[in-house]
């Protein structure tokens, strides 16, 4: 059937409606994903003061990704251990 105003672009509106609503979510997933990671690689920084020295004298956030690594591997062995 076709629209009484059809759309100059070839998009409609529910497909522009989808469009936007992926992108949101994408969107809010990634935040969702960073806040924890930023949270945790700023709290290493401020409370490791030789994580912090690394750090400075790199110039790189390796070392920070390393101590992540790590506690993660560390957690999910204590999980696994659990069970």
């Amino acid at each position: 059937m076709a629209t009484p105003y059809p759309s100059l672009d070839g998009f409609g509106r529910r497909r522009r409606g989808r469009v936007v609503r992926t992108t949101f979510n994408v969107v809010g997933l990634g935040a969702v994903i960073a806040a924890p990671v930023a949270a945790v690689s700023l709290w290493l920084l401020l409370t490791d003061a030789v994580l912090a020295g690394e750090v400075a004298e790199r110039g790189s956030l390796f070392p920070v990704m390393r101590t992540l690594v790590v506690a993660v591997g560390n957690a999910i062995a204590a999980v696994l251990a659990y069970l």
